[in-house]
C-alpha cells in the first residue's frame, strides 16, 4: 500500500533545475516551502537565501512552481538582492510610520545620497526625537521577524478593497493598471500594494540608520554586498534642493504619482502637462543665460556637464539659442575632438579602452588652446577621427571676439583637473541629469536612473542600431564610469539644470516596450527586461506628436528641431 501510494505521488512530481541541480517538486509548491522543509530558510545564517530567479526573472521565494523551469537562488550578499533589500526596510518604515504617525502620511520621495530621501506629505518637519523613535520601532519589527506573505488579487477585488478602505492613492495608483492581477504584501496586519519583490521576512534585514535631514531624514540601506554594514552619508546640498524643487513643483501641479500623471492623461490634458513641462526647462535657459551676460570682462566660459542621457547635448543647444536672444554670439568647443590617438587611450579593469577617463583626453593641449581662445587669440583647433582613432590639427584657425561666451559640454566638464588655465570668476559650470523622479505610491517610486536609461534603450535603437540587450549590457558599466568620473564633481556646479520632463516615459514607453519585449528569455538581460517592462506598464501612453521640435526629449526619440 505505502509503495503504491509513493508510486502514485511522484508521478505527480515535476522536475526543475535548481542551481543547474535536477530536483523533483510537486506543482503549485512554492520554493519557500521547499527549502523550509529542508531547513534552508533562516534569517540567522550568515548569507540566507532571500529570494530567486526563475528562467532568468527574478521573483520572490513564495512564487508557486509548475514544472521545467529553470531556478537559481539568490542570497543576501549576493548584488541581485539589494534592491529587493531596500524595498523590504521601505516596507517595514512604512509600518512602523504608521504605528507612530497615524494623522500624517509618510513619503519616501527619491533616491539621494546613497539612501532614499523622507519626509511628510506637505513638509511639515519631522523632530530628532520623532525621527530617532521611528528608527527603533523599525528595529523591533525587524526583531519580530515577521513574516512578508504576498496575496493575489484580481484587479476589481483590489480596487473595491482599496476604495472600501479609504486608500485613495492607492486606489488611483492602480486602477489605470492593465493587468488582471496584482500583488499586496501583508505583515502583521499592515499591507501595502508594493509592485517589487520582498525579502521572506523582516529578520532577514541587517542594517539601516535614519540620518536627519530637516524637513525630512535620509534612509541609508546596506552597502551592496555587504547586508551588515551601512555606507557612511555623504550630504550634497545642491542636488538636494533641486530634487526638493521638483518634488514641490509636482505637488503643486498634481503630478505627485504615476495615478495622477495617469488622470491627466485620461482627462485629456496631455497637452497641459507637456507645455508646463516644457515651460519649466525653458525657463532655467533664460535664466542662465542671464547668469552668462552677467560674467564681467573680456572672456566668458560656460561648462557643463551630466551623466549619460542626461539630454546634454540638447541643453547646450538650448542655452546657446538662449544666449543668441540676449546678443551674444556662443562657440561651442568639443572635447570629443581631444581624445588621445585610440592606442594611447587607458584601460580600464578589463582591459577594454577606457574612454571616459580623464587621461583619454590630451589636457595639455585642451588648456593651451582654451586659454588662447579667452585671450582673443587665433587657434587651430583639434579634432579627431573616430574611425581611424587618430588626432589631427584642424588647418583652419579659430578666433573668439571679445566677450563671446565659449562652451564646453562632455562628462569632465566640471572637474577642475579640467580647466586649471582659467579662473573660476570667468566660468559659469552647470549640472545637467534628468532628475524627475516620480512616486508609484507613498513607498515605491521610478527612480532617476531609470529614466535615463529608458532614453539611452531609446535612443540607441533608433540611432545607434542597438538592441535593448546590448544598452542593457553596456548600463553597468556606464554607471560605473559616472561614480567615477561624473558624480564626485557635481557639486562643484553654480547651476543645477534639471533636464526631466514629466511627462516623458508616458512617451518613452511606446518606443522602449517593444524593444524590451524583443529580449529572449534565454538572454542574460531578460530579467531586467521584464522588470522595466512592469514599470512602463504603470503609465498610459503619450503620443509623441504632442512633443515640441525644441524638446529634449527629440534627442532621444527623433524629430528634433536642432541638428546632432
Amino acid at each position: 500500500m505505502f509503495s503504491e501510494k509513493y508510486e502514485e505521488t511522484q508521478l505527480d512530481m515535476v522536475e526543475i533545475l535548481l542551481d543547474n541541480q535536477p530536483v523533483k517538486i510537486l506543482p503549485g509548491t512554492t520554493i519557500l516551502q521547499y527549502l523550509q522543509k529542508k531547513g534552508q530558510i533562516d534569517p540567522g545564517q550568515q548569507n540566507p537565501i532571500v529570494i530567486m530567479s526563475i528562467n532568468g526573472r527574478r521573483a520572490c521565494l513564495h512564487e508557486a512552481i509548475h514544472g521545467d523551469e529553470r531556478v537559481r537562488l539568490i542570497r543576501l550578499k549576493d548584488k541581485e538582492a539589494q534592491t529587493t533589500i531596500q524595498r523590504t526596510v521601505l516596507f517595514v518604515m512604512a509600518a512602523a510610520a504608521e504605528d507612530l504617525f497615524p494623522n500624517h502620511r509618510l513619503r519616501a520621495d527619491f533616491s539621494y545620497g546613497g539612501g532614499v530621501y523622507c519626509g511628510l506629505v506637505g513638509n511639515e518637519p519631522l523632530s530628532v526625537n520623532q525621527i530617532r523613535a521611528l528608527e527603533e520601532r523599525m528595529h523591533e519589527l525587524v526583531a519580530m521577524d515577521l513574516p512578508l506573505t504576498p496575496q493575489r488579487f484580481g484587479l476589481r477585488a483590489l480596487l473595491k478593497m482599496l476604495q472600501r478602505d479609504g486608500k485613495h492613492q492607492r486606489f488611483t495608483s492602480a486602477k489605470y493598471l492593465r493587468r488582471d492581477n496584482l500583488t499586496l504584501f501583508r505583515m502583521n496586519g499592515f499591507d501595502q500594494l508594493y509592485f517589487g519583490r520582498q525579502l521572506p521576512s523582516t529578520g532577514f534585514v541587517r542594517a539601516f540608520r535614519l540620518v536627519p535631514e530637516n524637513p525630512g531624514f535620509v534612509l541609508m540601506t546596506n552597502v551592496k554586498m555587504e547586508p551588515g554594514k551601512i555606507p557612511t552619508y555623504v550630504p550634497q546640498s545642491k542636488l538636494l534642493t533641486t530634487l526638493r524643487q521638483y518634488s514641490t513643483w509636482s505637488d503643486l501641479q498634481e503630478l505627485q504619482d504615476t495615478g495622477h500623471m495617469n488622470e491627466y492623461i485620461v482627462d485629456g490634458r496631455t497637452s497641459d502637462l507637456v507645455q508646463i513641462s516644457e515651460a519649466r526647462h525653458s525657463r532655467f535657459f533664460v535664466e542662465a543665460a542671464d547668469q552668462v551676460a552677467e560674467i564681467s570682462g573680456e572672456s566668458r566660459l560656460i561648462l557643463l556637464a551630466g551623466p549619460s542621457s542626461s539630454g546634454k547635448t540638447s541643453s547646450a543647444k538650448r542655452l546657446m539659442v538662449q544666449l543668441r536672444v540676449l546678443g551674444l554670439r556662443p562657440f561651442a568647443l568639443s572635447l570629443d575632438n581631444y581624445f588621445v590617438d585610440r592606442e594611447a587611450t587607458p584601460l580600464d579593469e578589463d582591459g577594454d579602452y577606457d574612454y571616459e577617463s580623464i587621461n583619454a583626453l590630451k589636457l595639455d593641449l585642451f588648456n593651451d588652446h582654451l586659454k588662447a581662445l579667452m585671450a582673443g587669440e587665433s587657434v587651430k583647433l583639434s579634432q579627431y577621427n573616430f574611425h581611424t582613432g587618430m588626432g589631427s590639427i584642424s588647418p583652419r584657425a579659430t578666433t573668439l571676439e571679445k566677450g563671446q561666451p565659449l562652451l564646453v559640454e562632455g562628462i569632465h566638464a566640471l572637474n577642475p583637473l579640467l580647466t586649471p588655465a582659467i579662473s573660476d570668476d570667468k566660468k559659469l559650470r552647470i549640472y545637467v541629469s534628468a532628475l524627475c523622479h516620480m512616486n508609484i505610491d507613498n513607498y515605491s517610486y521610478i527612480k532617476t536612473t531609470d529614466t535615463r536609461l529608458f532614453r539611452r534603450i531609446v535612443r540607441d535603437a533608433q540611432f545607434r542600431g542597438y538592441t535593448a540587450s546590448e544598452t542593457l549590457a553596456r548600463w553597468p558599466k556606464v554607471r560605473l564610469g559616472e561614480e567615477k568620473h561624473i558624480f564626485p564633481f557635481q557639486n562643484h556646479a553654480d547651476l543645477f539644470f534639471n533636464s526631466g520632463l514629466t511627462y516623458e516615459l508616458a512617451v518613452l514607453k511606446l518606443w522602449a516596450e517593444p524593444r524590451l519585449a524583443a529580449v529572449h528569455p534565454d538572454d542574460k538581460n531578460y530579467g531586467l527586461a521584464r522588470s522595466l517592462i512592469d514599470l512602463l506598464s504603470l503609465l498610459l501612453p503619450v503620443d509623441a506628436s504632442q512633443v515640441p521640435p525644441t524638446s529634449l526629449l527629440r534627442e532621444f526619440i527623433g524629430g528634433s528641431g536642432f541638428h546632432y
